[in-house]
């Protein structure tokens, strides 16, 4: 019996949707003409300017160049410098005795106050100093004493002739003696009592321990020639003070008693008043800076000494400098120069003094009177006398680049 092949199975094509079939070529094409669009309104007025300026310059034989008037900058302005705060008073405390660190009463970051018990030094060798000069002063009275007697006597019997008068003078200069010797004896026992009291070290003003360098049973020295003997260092830090360096160009404008502000990274968004306490007087030699030191009160403790500060003050210049760019200052051998223009438009080479270079502009002190015209893209073929053809726009001074 014969069984009949089954048809072979047809495989129906996918039926791709219309929308999805044309949905990339749209999108390319948007993306084109949005490109387009961009590129026309970004082109197009370049290519009117540019045809303008070829128009004039096709119209007039003179060098076409961007005229800009100066203008006197804002009288007020504001200083920043860098900085650092530091305690208005800090100091390290050395021992003054030989011995052996016996108790420690104040740690790092303690508040004490002045004549407070930071540590003490047991110090066995000057204890044995000074019972030796009490025993040294004892016996000077004791001398003292036996030489006035002997003295008196000798006196009364010089006056009754039975001695010879030198003998008598021998007496009373061993009193002399004897009393020298007792008044060095106090003074020796005085010296070592005292240098005895620096067995306490004791805080110097009101303050903050920062550091302390000992341990129980560290021998420390007071020999001046040690330099590795800091025993603590305390710091005033309820008054920050920050020394800044302020330009020979402002010097003028910083006198004492003006208020500053400080601001700092590490508290943003915030300014901390300050005041100008004193300047040097006089300018570094080296740098033509003033030294100026400024007080900031940090009674909330919100500051640490070693924190860098940008220290702005606010001056107000008698004379506002004019600001131009700095593609419009041509530098000469005779100094820098800027172009000025007259009225029938020629050029007149005019020396300036630079105040400051801000970098893409520049601030001059002298020279270019406000309200004066000036070639803000001058070449090297300027010279006095030079007719020239102002753009069509003018640049503005503190803009052009």
């Amino acid at each position: 019996m014969k069984t009949e092949a089954a048809p072979p199975e047809t495989s129906t094509p996918e039926v791709v949707p219309t929308s999805s079939r044309w949905k990339a070529p749209v999108l390319l094409l948007s993306t084109a003409l949005l490109t387009a669009a961009l590129l026309a309104a970004g082109l197009v007025p370049r290519l009117l300017h540019r045809a303008q300026l070829e128009k004039l310059a096709a119209a007039s034989p003179d060098p076409i160049v961007n005229v800009a008037t100066a203008v006197a900058g804002d009288a007020g302005a504001e200083l920043t410098l860098p900085s650092s705060v530091e305690a208005q008073q800090s100091t390290p405390i050395y021992p003054r005795v030989n011995g052996y660190v016996k108790t420690i009463v104040a740690d790092i970051g303690a508040k004490v106050k002045a004549g407070d018990l930071l540590a003490e030094i047991e110090t066995p060798e000057l204890d044995e100093q000074v019972n030796v000069a009490t025993a040294t002063l004892a016996q000077a009275r004791a001398n003292l004493k036996i030489a006035q007697t002997t003295s008196e006597r000798w006196n009364q019997l010089g006056k009754s002739r039975v001695v010879a008068p030198q003998e008598v003078d021998e007496r009373q200069s061993a009193m002399e003696a004897r009393t020298a010797d007792l008044a060095a004896a106090e003074a020796t026992l005085q010296r070592l009592t005292r240098q005895r009291g620096f067995q306490k070290i004791i805080a110097p003003f009101d303050g903050t321990v920062t550091q302390r360098h000992i341990e129980v049973g560290q021998l420390v020295t007071g020999d001046l020639n040690d330099e590795i003997r800091v025993l603590y260092r305390m710091e005033q830090l309820q008054t920050l003070r920050a020394f800044v360096n302020v330009p020979q160009s402002y010097y003028r404008f910083v006198s004492v008693g003006q208020s500053v502000d400080l601001s700092f990274k590490e508290v943003p968004g915030r300014t901390f008043p300050g005041k100008v306490v004193r300047t040097a007087g006089s300018l570094d030699a080296a740098t033509r800076t003033l030294r100026t030191e400024i007080h900031v009160s940090n009674d909330a403790a919100e500051l640490v000494p070693g924190l860098f500060a940008e220290v702005k003050f606010k001056v107000q210049r008698e004379q506002p400098p004019i600001t131009i760019p700095a593609r419009a200052l041509i530098l000469q051998t005779s100094g820098p120069q800027v172009a000025t223009l007259g009225a029938d438009n020629k050029v007149l080479l005019a020396s300036v003094v630079i105040s400051r270079d801000l970098g893409k502009t520049i601030e001059l002190s002298s020279g270019l009177p406000a309200g004066t015209r000036f070639v803000a893209n001058p070449n090297d073929t300027l010279r006095d006398g030079t007719t020239v053809a102002p753009a069509a726009v003018p640049a503005n001074p503190t803009t052009a680049k």
